[in-house]
């Protein structure tokens, strides 16, 4: 028998892909479900298996060559059988498809069964400048270790919460002795401009395959689904304050974000009309809550899952997230781990942005986009005090959702992070 290996469609959305890699040679033999080679697609690389076994007698698509869906990258044999006609037949269809002839539809060969579209949250927006402080934010642990250690926290970056020093930033630089505070006071830190060249000449980038998709699917949201927002702000002091003493403890690493996940996590079980999908004709309320996660990569952003979030604790939704993102950087991401999910969470946080509002991505019917904690005046008991609060914005899909859904959902969301300690429980 004669088996013809077609590029396959990895995920709804693709046209083409990029062959990184073949696993295998003319003349190997394979068993069915081997792996026979890696492909690129607009999101991740993703291994391809072979539907059936044999001896590979061609190989007819180059490693790091872009292959339309449908190509004939290979042909298997399983009884040394004459592949002549195949051959040039398959050439034949191959040239028509690189000259942009509408392709067939797959054959049955073609391995990976489509599943729901990728998701993919709103666009990061630019990092901007740090206002100038006029000192170091340190928590009181921090604080302690920098004054036994004789250290200068001008020159210690914090990667807590709003550039806050904390334990982990103290203690690296106590190992690495790079913020000894010298005989005299420090200068401050000027900040750095960056100075646009005069003579620079515009250029013109093609958009990547991730990017296409990326523009057509939010272009669709925003065209074909009725937005409307609901804006929180959430009293983080006890937010911020639990997550230093959980970092207090040996091995364990939280952040802001995990903590914020494991929350949404339960208000969408308490409130299934937002934890739901729309196609148009019916919506689905679902039982998991799967949250994707937006991540950063150098060419758009992709939004892995955290599937059944409710049923995991912080420190394992934590460790999950950056498994994820790890290999979403490093464009090893399974289509399992990409595709699908419930509700998004976009978090920019860490570029200190007031709020900001993200595009649903569909069929999911909801995304909240989460800001940066910032140090405010908050009023207690009829007097103002210095406090710290985070904005929180929902997006929902009013076709599915309505405002007091939206609404009863988020006060559950604030009361969760205003009494972190149910998160742990």
């Amino acid at each position: 028998m004669i088996t013809e290996l077609t590029f396959p469609a990895l995920s709804p959305t693709m046209s083409e892909g990029t062959l990184v890699a073949w696993r295998v040679k003319p003349g190997d033999v394979i068993k069915a479900g081997a792996v026979v080679a890696e492909i690129q697609t607009d999101k991740a690389v993703v291994e391809w298996e072979s539907p059936e076994g044999g001896t590979v007698r061609e190989l007819l698509v180059a490693a790091n060559q872009v292959a339309k869906v449908n190509t004939i990258a290979a042909i298997i044999t399983s009884k040394g059988e004459d592949i002549a006609a195949t051959l040039a037949a398959a050439k034949a269809k191959n040239e028509k498809l690189a000259a942009g002839a509408t392709p067939t539809a797959p054959v049955a060969t073609a391995t990976a069964a489509p599943k729901p579209a990728p998701n993919f949250a709103a666009a990061p927006a630019p990092a901007k400048p740090a206002p100038v402080k006029k000192g170091p934010r340190v928590s009181p642990v921090a604080a302690r270790i920098a004054a036994e250690n004789g250290l200068d926290l001008t020159r210690i970056s914090g990667s807590g919460p709003d550039g806050r020093i904390v334990r982990v930033d103290v203690e690296r630089a106590v190992r690495d002795g790079s913020a000894k505070a010298a005989a005299g006071p420090a200068a401050p830190a000027k900040p750095k401009l960056k100075v646009l060249r005069a003579d620079k000449a515009d250029a013109s980038v093609a958009m990547s395959p991730m990017r296409a998709v990326i523009a057509s699917r939010l272009l669709a949201s925003k065209q074909q689904i009725p937005h409307f927002y609901v804006e929180d702000v959430v009293d983080a002091a006890a937010l911020s304050a639990l997550r230093e003493q959980l970092n207090l403890l040996d091995g364990v690493r939280v952040t802001v974000n995990d903590l914020i996940t494991r929350a949404c996590a339960l208000a969408l079980r308490a409130h299934p009309r937002v934890n739901a999908t729309f196609d148009g004709k019916t919506v689905t309320q679902l039982d998991s809550a799967d949250i994707a996660i937006a991540v950063a990569l150098p060419d758009g952003l992709i939004t892995p899952i955290v599937t059944k979030a409710h049923a995991k604790t912080v420190r394992q939704i934590g460790d999950e997230i950056r498994v994820l993102a790890k290999k979403a950087q490093e464009g090893k991401l399974a289509p399992a781990e990409f595709q699908g999910g419930s509700f998004t969470i976009s978090n920019l946080g860490s570029t200190g942005i007031s709020a900001f509002s993200a595009i649903i991505n569909p069929p999911q019917v909801a995304i909240l986009a989460v800001a940066a904690i910032k140090d405010e005046p908050v009023v207690q008991d009829g007097a103002v005090v210095a406090g710290k609060t985070l904005r929180l914005t929902l997006s929902a899909d009013h076709r599915a959702v309505d405002g007091a859904d939206a609404a009863a959902f988020m006060k559950t969301l604030r009361e969760l992070l205003e009494n972190p300690a149910t998160l742990l429980v």
